[in-house]
C-alpha cells in the first residue's frame, strides 16, 4: 500500500506502527510532548480531534477547504450531510479528514439461519410476528432435540439488543428515529417484551443457556453440527464459516438471511452503516509537509485515490474486468482471495484507506455466495432499514457525566435483565424496582446530557 502512495502522489512514507494494546498511552504520550508524526491515522480521531486541534495539536483543514484545496474531501462530506456537522470540531474548524462508505448502504447484523434446515423442513424464512419465530423455534427443538434453536455469541448484551431492537427499543440509551430525540430503552413495553420472549426461549431450552460466555470457537461448533440454528449476526457469517470449519460443515449447509418479524404490526429494518464514520487522518501543525499531506488527502477521496488505497496499483496489482468488477493481478490475500499468499499488503485495510466505494463493497464483502443471497432476499423483501448519526460531545465534563452514568445505569439494568431471562427474578418487578432505581442512579439527567449533545451536534 505504501508503495501505491508513492506511485501515485510521489510522497513515500516510512511507517509507525503501535500495537492496538499500547496505543492510547503512545498517542497521549506524543500529544503530551507535542512531538507528533506528520500524519496520524487514528481508530477513534474525532476525540483528540476535538480536544487538541483547538489547541494547536492538528493542522486546520478549514481554510485548504475552503480555498479548494480539499475539493474531494468537502465533497464526500457534503454527500453525506451528516459529515460535515460531525466531523466538525467544538470551534467550528475541521482537524481531520474522516473514513467513510460511499455507498447507499453496508449491511450490518441481520436475523439470519440455517436456511439448508428451513428448506429441508419446509419452514417459512419470513416471519411476521415474534409468535412465528418462537413456534419455528420450538419446530426445530423437536426435530433436533439436542440442539439451541435460538444462539448467540458476544454476550448479554448483543442477546438482548438485537431482539430490542427489532421491537423498535433498545438496551440502553437510543436515538428514536420517529422523534429524533433520544430515549431509554428499557422503560419500554417493547423492552419488557423482549425479556418475557428470551425468558421463555431459556425456560424452554430453546436458547444457549452459555449467552453470556459462550465464545466464537464454540458458536461455530454449534452452528456446523446442527446444534443451532437461527440467530443474529453478519451476513457474510455464512461464508466465514465454511471457511473456518471446512471440511465439518454439514453437506449442503446454507447460513444466510431470515425476515425479521414484525412488532407490533411494524418491521424495524436491519441495521445497516453508511456514510460517515468517526476514524480521522490528521495532519501535525508542526509538520514540514503540510501542503504535500493535504493534497495526499485529499488524493485519497478522488476516484484515483480511492480505487488505489483499495486495490492496489492498476494494471499491477488488478484490472478492472468488461461488467467493473476488480481482478487481481498478484497472489494478495484478501477476504476476496482467502489463499493468497501475499499478506499485509494493507489493501482494504480500515486504518489506511479514507474511502470505501461500491467496488470495494462489490470485492471485499459481497463476494461470498451467503451474503450475496442474505443481500438479495433483504432487498426484495425491503428489510434494510435506515443509517442512524448519532450525537458527540462537544464537552468533556458532560461527556465524563453521561458516561459515568450510563455505565452505572447500563450495569444495573443489565444485571436485572439476565434475573428477569433465567427465571431468577419476576417481569411484575420491573416498572416497581428496576426503572425506579434506574432514575436514582440518575437516567432522566443522563437524558438530558445526551439530548443536549444531540442537538449541538446537528445545530438544532
Amino acid at each position: 500500500m505504501f508503495k501505491t502512495i508513492e506511485k501515485y502522489t510521489n510522497i513515500k512514507i516510512k511507517p509507525i506502527n503501535v500495537s492496538r494494546a499500547d496505543s492510547t498511552e503512545k498517542i497521549n504520550t506524543m500529544l503530551a510532548s507535542g512531538e507528533l508524526p506528520d500524519l496520524m491515522s487514528l481508530q477513534s480521531g474525532q476525540k483528540y480531534a476535538d480536544k487538541y486541534g483547538p489547541q494547536g495539536a492538528f493542522l486546520d483543514l478549514t481554510p485548504y477547504m475552503e480555498s479548494g484545496k480539499l475539493d474531494n474531501m468537502k465533497a464526500m462530506l457534503e454527500k453525506y450531510a451528516p459529515a460535515m456537522d460531525l466531523d466538525r470540531s467544538p470551534d467550528g474548524n475541521y482537524y481531520g479528514a474522516p473514513r467513510m462508505y460511499d455507498v447507499p448502504y453496508r449491511a450490518d447484523e441481520v436475523l439470519i439461519g440455517r436456511t439448508d434446515i428451513f428448506a429441508k423442513n419446509n419452514l417459512s424464512t419470513k416471519f411476521e410476528t415474534f409468535d412465528d419465530l418462537y413456534d419455528t423455534l420450538v419446530k426445530l427443538k423437536k426435530l433436533y432435540p439436542d440442539s439451541y434453536p435460538y444462539f448467540v455469541r458476544w454476550g448479554t448484551n448483543h442477546l438482548i439488543q438485537n431482539q430490542a431492537y427489532f421491537r423498535g427499543s433498545d438496551t440502553s440509551f437510543y436515538l428514536d428515529q420517529a422523534t429524533q430525540k433520544y430515549a431509554f430503552g428499557p422503560d419500554s413495553q417493547a423492552y419488557k417484551d423482549t425479556l418475557i420472549f428470551l425468558n421463555k426461549l431459556y425456560a424452554q431450552g430453546l436458547v444457549n443457556p452459555n449467552f453470556a460466555t459462550i465464545t466464537d470457537e464454540e458458536w461455530n461448533e454449534l452452528l456446523a453440527t446442527n446444534k443451532g440454528f437461527v440467530t443474529i449476526d453478519y451476513p457474510q457469517a455464512g461464508d466465514e464459516i465454511i471457511q473456518t470449519m471446512g471440511a465439518k460443515t454439514p453437506e449442503g449447509f446454507e447460513f444466510t438471511a431470515l425476515l425479521q418479524p414484525k412488532y407490533n404490526d411494524t418491521r424495524v429494518g436491519t441495521v445497516v452503516l453508511s456514510g460517515y464514520f468517526g476514524a480521522l487522518k490528521m495532519i501535525s501543525s508542526k509538520s514540514k509537509y503540510k501542503d504535500e499531506l493535504v493534497n495526499l488527502l485529499n488524493w485519497m477521496y478522488s476516484p484515483e485515490g480511492i480505487n488505489a488505497m483499495q486495490f492496489g496499483i492498476e494494471g499491477e496489482s488488478y484490472e478492472k474486468n468488461a461488467d467493473g468488477t476488480i481482478k487481481f493481478l498478484k497472489d494478495f490475500q484478501t477476504p476476496a482471495t482467502p489463499k493468497g499468499t501475499i499478506t499485509n499488503s494493507g489493501l482494504n485495510n480500515q486504518d489506511l484507506f479514507t474511502v470505501v466505494n461500491q467496488e470495494a463493497i462489490n470485492t471485499y464483502e459481497l463476494n461470498g455466495a451467503a451474503m450475496k443471497k442474505s443481500v438479495a432476499f433483504l432487498s426484495e423483501n425491503n428489510a434494510f432499514g435506515k443509517a442512524t448519526f448519532n450525537a458527540k460531545f462537544t464537552n468533556d465534563k458532560e461527556q465524563k457525566e453521561y458516561g459515568d452514568l450510563k455505565t452505572a445505569i447500563d450495569t444495573y439494568v443489565e444485571e436485572a435483565s439476565v434475573n428477569i431471562i433465567i427465571g431468577k427474578q419476576s417481569i411484575d418487578t420491573w416498572d416497581s424496582k428496576v426503572i425506579p432505581q434506574v432514575k436514582k442512579l440518575g437516567s432522566e439527567r443522563a437524558l438530558e446530557l445526551i439530548n443536549k449533545a444531540y442537538d449541538e451536534t446537528f445545530k438544532k
